[in-house]
């Protein structure tokens, strides 16, 4: 919604530069300790996965 807004009104365009996405290469999040480990899925925060993460990035592409 916001870099939607960039297009539209002027004000939001210089405010918002940028954006950040917590992504890894599967999604969610796991805890640490656990006995079975993902390869690829977050320890800390819950993250996208890369097929998401590269889905959205194409739609932000677009939209900019």
């Amino acid at each position: 919604e916001v870099l939607n807004s960039r297009k539209y009104d002027p004000r939001v365009a210089k405010l918002v530069k940028g954006l950040m996405i917590e992504s890894y290469l599967v999604p969610g999040a796991q805890k640490i300790g656990c006995e079975h480990h993902v390869y690829g899925k977050s320890i800390t925060d819950p993250c996208l996965g890369w097929d998401e993460s590269e889905r959205l990035i194409y739609e932000i592409a677009a939209l900019c």
